[in-house]
């Protein structure tokens, strides 16, 4: 039986791959710690990392040691060889380890090449699940014709996948698939790594910023979507949402992505800062309209190009 994916109190999702200072911005341990203590007072209580998001799961594990919530990870596998078995469990191993836990509620395989069979992998998921060591088995940025193999080979939960006003591929082909197939869409980007906020209305180019991973990241997803002027407009249209509802661009952006068909949850990046917290979980407490998540949706398809499928041109 396909297990479901995990209950999570409030529909928010901290992401963790800020905790990688190699990327992002370095931040002290105890302001971290400060920041995963209030997201949890406020009801936030899952994290998703990786196991390359640097030092992501061993700060996790030294925050969450013993508290009630749930951590996310994925084991990601780059390279155009098969991992060996022993590899596959040293990974989950590693993460357990690192993660200070027993169990993992929900391991997420990132696989960068959709030309291996990675059948002998999940084979040892498998296994593993028996074991007790992994609870629910998820991917990331698999592609429709990688999720139909496999689903064939190990009990799928849930996708997660780049999901926001900009880059909507996902709608192409992979969102009917899942909802046929009860699987979960997990969305992290849904601010475009920041873009979609009041802090770029008016801005006439991205800026460049060496030390956040917006720069390398985002910004290239932008320009494959069509360019920083369609992003102008589209902040413009969120701005009149915004007003209407009397709520902030960011919260209008992040409900928007909430209500898509088939997403359970949305992943927004960990913060410092206690009033954007409190927001972003505010975000999925109330819900758009429909003729307004309709209208979002419309400004959206008529600003931006959707080229390709899930990850595809970021696999070059």
């Amino acid at each position: 039986m396909m297990p479901s994916f995990p209950v999570i109190p409030r529909s928010l999702v901290v992401g963790c791959w800020q905790l990688d200072d190699r990327s992002w911005r370095s931040q002290s341990e105890s302001d971290i710690f400060r920041a995963i203590d209030t997201y949890l007072a406020l009801g936030v209580t899952t994290f998703d990392t990786a196991d390359i998001y640097g030092r992501s799961e061993t700060l996790l594990g030294k925050a969450l040691k013993g508290r009630d919530c749930k951590v996310f990870t994925k084991a990601v596998f780059f390279g155009d060889e098969m991992p060996s078995s022993s590899q596959v469990r040293n990974k989950i191993d590693n993460s357990l380890r690192n993660l200070k836990r027993d169990t993992l509620e929900l391991l997420q395989i990132h696989w960068y090449s959709p030309d291996l069979d990675f059948s002998e992998v999940f084979e040892q998921l498998n296994q593993m699940r028996e074991q007790g060591k992994i609870q629910r088995i998820g991917v990331t940025n698999f592609n429709t014709p990688m999720l139909e193999k496999a689903i064939a080979l190990a009990p799928i939960c849930s996708n997660q996948v780049q999901y926001s006003l900009i880059d909507r591929r996902v709608e192409s082909s992979m969102q009917p698939f899942c909802q046929q197939h009860d699987i979960a869409l997990l969305p992290y980007g849904p601010l475009a790594g920041g873009y979609l906020s009041k802090k770029f209305v008016g801005v006439e180019t991205p800026p460049r910023e060496s030390d956040h991973a917006r720069s390398f990241y985002y910004s290239s997803m932008i320009k494959a979507h069509g360019g920083w002027t369609p992003v102008q407009e589209m902040l413009t249209v969120l701005k009149e949402v915004a007003q209407k509802y009397k709520k902030t661009m960011v919260q209008v952006a992040l409900n928007w992505v909430h209500q898509q068909p088939g997403v359970v949850a949305v992943i927004s990046g960990l913060t410092l800062s206690r009033e954007r917290m409190s927001l972003n979980a505010e975000a999925l407490e109330w819900q758009l309209a429909p003729e307004d998540v309709q209208f979002l949706s419309e400004q959206s398809t008529r600003l931006f190009e959707q080229p390709g499928g899930i990850y595809s041109y970021e696999q070059g």
